[in-house]
């Protein structure tokens, strides 16, 4: 039986197996995807809008061109920290379900195998069911939940729908490349600026008011989708007047969540918070009510990068101490 188990691979999971390799703890990570496939799922081209020390294990050991890095240089300090750190990653695998044993620790199902740990991290990205609006023709092929790149978009009509730093870059790359771009969004995410909030940040804002400056973007303030087909997509404005676009491509960029089933079927507690449901934890030790399985990152109130790589600094020493390392 392994001394911890961490689901996930990304900055939260990282940490967690760098801290766990110092601690003498006989650990794996399992990652669905690959890793860091949270970062990996950014926009092709993103400059991450975070200093190099929120988003590295050690001082000075992400390098950026720039003064801050992009998706690229990011994806590749994290991929080189598990190969060259020699990390017990297994990427590709999903954990399908997690059973407490009678004599204490877990058993989790991963494909064909069964693994054996006395604790376990989730350290899961909260990118796995993205948000719907629930309307008419969201099924068609022209509608996605994820934005990847501008190239195939450049000279068509397209609809970003959301009111957060997603939809907001999404929108500026595709105007600046030249795809007839509409942001549809509540007036109230575009009007508030306090950083706290779940609106577009002005670093993302500032820029997209130029492109609307230059007629290159267009801002419609939103009240609901009422429908999408395949030529056209048919909006609610926020005066109740139905205004039909042409359009030949919608982005849906409303917010994603966690796979939050594993840990129901332990039995852990939830409550609401403002990212909505969350697993019930000590704050001072990010375990939850099921002794012996803690969270991180996403799975907390605590979204930033930053927050996830520091969580397993306080976690691992309370795991190593229970194993006797």
């Amino acid at each position: 039986m392994l001394d911890l188990a961490i689901i996930g691979g990304g900055p939260a999971g990282i940490s967690a197996a760098l801290e766990a390799q110092r601690s003498g703890l006989d650990y794996v990570v399992l990652e669905k995807g690959l890793i860091a496939n949270t970062i990996y799922q950014y926009p092709i081209g993103l400059t991450v809008f975070s200093t190099p020390d929120e988003l590295e294990f050690e001082k000075a050991t992400l390098k950026p061109a720039a003064s801050k890095p992009t998706r690229e240089e990011l994806l590749s300090y994290y991929v080189r920290t598990v190969r060259e750190g020699g990390l017990n990653f297994r990427t590709e695998c999903n954990v399908s379900a997690v059973r407490s044993l009678n004599g204490g620790g877990f058993e989790l199902t991963v494909g064909a195998d069964l693994v054996q740990a006395r604790n376990i991290i989730f350290a899961i990205g909260a990118m796995e069911h993205p948000r719907r609006l629930g309307v008419p023709g969201e099924d068609l092929p022209k509608v996605q939940h994820l934005f990847r790149e501008t190239y195939p978009f450049v000279g068509k009509n397209v609809m970003v729908i959301g009111g957060g730093n997603s939809a907001g870059e999404a929108a500026l790359f595709l105007a600046q490349e030249g795809a007839n771009t509409t942001l549809a969004i509540f007036r109230a995410d575009w009007e508030n600026e306090d950083p706290k909030q779940g609106c577009i940040k002005y670093w993302v804002k500032r820029p997209l008011e130029d492109e609307l400056s230059r007629e290159c973007l267009t801002v419609f303030f939103l009240k609901s989708v009422l429908e999408i087909s395949g030529d056209s997509i048919l909006l609610e404005s926020e005066d109740g007047e139905n205004v039909r676009f042409d359009n030949d491509a919608v982005f849906v960029l409303i917010g994603s969540d966690a796979d939050l089933s594993v840990l129901e079927s332990l039995g852990v507690g939830f409550e609401e918070s403002k990212y909505g449901k969350v697993p019930v934890y000590d704050e001072n030790t990010f375990e939850t009510d099921v002794k012996g399985i803690f969270v991180a990152g996403h799975f907390t109130k605590s979204r930033h990068i930053a927050g996830a790589i520091s969580a397993p600094r306080t976690i691992i020493p309370i795991i190593a101490a229970r194993c006797g390392k």
